[in-house]
């Protein structure tokens, strides 16, 4: 079978500093409030005319803001804090610049705020109001953050209407056609029209917004660059860009339905350019490439017999620098099998290897192994592929199918001894493929105990007989598995599994199998997902209806929270390219069309910033 494939600076800046020359320009600034008070944490972006690259920063303790360097040009440049209107301004950027602001108070600012904010505010004084948090934290924000239908106001009529539609649609918006109703949200839709009428209908509402402190310390040190992605040309859409792309807090959060959908997961290669997986069908993209210097983009097709691009969703960086990410038809039927694809970045030429029947083919997540091996998950297990020899593995689910329905297999980790892992995140399993033996073995992940004591007698007959419909209307007391990561240092003992509906990640040991549950610190409003171990064996997971991320230190157990720059990011996958000393977190942004990687400065590189503002 025949296929088709049609950066950072910062470690010159005390160079920079000591020696008095500038690579670009210097733009700095101090924010302030209408009273005169310094604001800390305050994010502050800024866009050159006519270039795709958006570069955030944050203001320190002194309500100070120092960008890198940046090329000269025109810009606009904005400054934002939730509770505040969105500052903005124009810069001639030609020499050092100071652009200062200040920030007025903002009275609608509910629409400015990220999906955890909004499950945090959400009314739980009693039993029966805690009972509908939880169904609408592991219901109703599977597929979408909470922040995008909960920015709006509707009454009891309203919130029914759209429960009607929420239980007749899948995930990917797909009519449910004659199959039966969700039955979960069948059964609580009148109490859940009352509940959302009360909290965010047109009167008085019963929420309790207790807004979370702005980035301090390293949080506050981080860059961003993001990269807008243009739009699908099949779209036939007006412009270039998507317009509502979530950089102005003020707007909301956007819709993902016009032009927005399509990113889904993203590595950088060994030059620090950015790949990214296109999961939506196309006729000309199946991987786009985005340079990280200019930020200029560029579709790479895998080629269909009907003309067209193959889909894809899940992209690994190998060892060696090759790209990785898995095929599938993209359109049905007809189409070619799934697979397995290397792309070499220098030359952009692509392969596609084909698992031979009677394996399954690939499903959409991929991890590689210390050794260089590829694991990517099929429908009903993981696949385990040599480079070298060219040869499959495979590995299937125990317990595959139940009376309970049947599993969704989703996320896939390789450990340090070179296992297989991967989840079932529709009743929250681990499973483990240990090549040596070919054996494969299951976890089971707790329960949430506080959620299955919360059912009402109703609740405990509907679940006794419910058979699950997809992994986005689980038990209320599902962890909600969705990826998960292993340490592959040569010490690393364990695997990681991002609980997005438990609010907590799973450690496993890969000695003992002895799982243990790390919480957020708002496990109730903090969803996690993909998680990715660096080499100093730092957690990294991406919150991702929160519009954050976050790093989890194993040898301090502390938590540091990253604010994203802008609203309804919705990023399913965080990946690392680590090299010459510095680390790039790099973030897909699955609902707006963008892609991020951000860095993060040390208080040398402020410090050196801050003597050149002042000069």
């Amino acid at each position: 079978m025949k296929y088709f494939a049609s950066v950072s600076s910062f470690a010159l800046l005390t160079v920079l500093a000591s020696s008095g020359a500038q690579a670009d320009t210097l733009l700095s600034g101090t924010i302030k409030t209408k009273d005169g008070a310094i604001m800390a944490g305050v994010t502050v972006s800024a866009k050159m005319d006519g270039s795709p690259i958006t570069t955030s920063v944050f203001t320190d303790q002194t309500g100070r803001y120092y960008f890198p360097d940046l090329p000269e040009g025109k810009y606009n440049v904005w400054a934002q804090a939730i509770a505040y209107d969105t500052a903005k301004s124009e810069v001639a950027l030609t020499a050092a610049k100071a652009q200062d602001f200040t920030l007025q108070s903002f009275a609608d600012f509910v629409k400015q705020l990220p999906g955890d904010e909004f499950l945090a505010a959400l009314p739980e004084a009693t039993a029966d109001d805690a009972r509908m948090k939880t169904f609408i934290r592991k219901t109703c924000t599977g597929c979408h953050t909470a922040a995008y239908p909960l920015q709006h106001k509707f009454d009891e009529a309203g919130w029914n209407s759209i429960l009607e539609a929420m239980k007749r649609f899948n995930v990917l918006g797909v009519h449910r056609g004659e199959e039966p109703a969700n039955a979960s949200i069948e059964a609580h839709q009148a109490e859940l029209a009352r509940y959302l009428a009360r909290a965010r209908g047109p009167g008085e509402t019963s929420m309790n917004f207790n807004l979370r402190t702005r980035p301090t310390g390293e949080a506050a040190r981080a860059v961003f660059r993001e990269y807008d992605v243009p739009l699908d040309p099949d779209l036939k859409l007006p412009g270039t860009y998507y317009t509502h792309d979530g950089s102005d807090w003020s707007k909301g959060t956007p819709s993902g339905m016009f032009g927005g959908y399509g990113v889904h997961d993203a590595e950088a290669d060994l030059d620090g350019n950015i790949w990214f997986t296109h999961s939506w069908p196309s006729r000309t993209i199946t991987v786009g490439r985005i340079d990280a210097k200019t930020g200029a983009f560029k579709a790479i097709k895998v080629e269909e017999p009907n003309g067209f691009a193959s889909q894809t969703h899940g992209i690994v960086r190998d060892q060696k620098g090759f790209l990785w990410f898995n095929t599938r038809p993209g359109t049905s039927p007809g189409g070619n099998p799934t697979g397995l694809a290397k792309l070499d970045p220098k030359t952009e030429a692509v392969k596609v290897y084909v698992p031979p029947k009677p394996m399954s083919g690939t499903a959409g997540t991929l991890d590689v192994d210390p050794k260089g091996f590829i694991w990517v998950t099929t429908p009903d297990g993981v696949l385990r592929f040599d480079p070298e020899k060219e040869a499959f593995l495979e590995f299937k689910s125990l317990n595959y199918k139940s009376e309970k329905g049947v599993g969704t297999v989703y996320g896939t980790a390789a450990d340090a001894a070179g296992n297989g892992w991967w989840l079932d995140m529709k009743f929250d399993k681990v499973l483990r493929g240990d090549p040596v033996n070919g054996q494969t073995g299951e976890i089971q992940l707790p329960p949430v105990q506080a959620e299955l004591e919360r059912l009402n007698a109703d609740e405990k007959a509907l679940y006794a007989k419910y058979v699950v419909p997809d992994f986005n209307t689980p038990y209320p007391w599902a962890q909600g598995a969705r990826r998960m990561g292993g340490d592959k240092n040569p010490d690393g003992e364990f695997v990681y599994v991002g609980n997005s509906f438990g609010g907590n990640l799973a450690r496993i040991s890969i000695k003992t199998n002895k799982v243990d549950l790390i919480p957020l610190p708002n496990p109730a409003s903090q969803q996690p997902y993909q998680v990715t171990v660096d080499k100093g064996h730092h957690v990294w997971t991406n919150l991702w209806s929160t519009d954050s991320i976050a790093k989890y230190d194993p040898a301090t157990s502390q938590w540091t929270i990253f604010d994203l720059p802008s609203r309804g990011t919705e990023t399913r996958y965080v990946s690392l390219l680590e090299k010459d000393g510095k680390l790039q977190v790099v973030l897909p942004y699955s609902r707006t069309r963008r892609v991020a990687v951000m860095t993060v400065r040390s208080d040398e590189e402020i410090k050196a910033l801050s003597v050149r503002a002042a000069h």
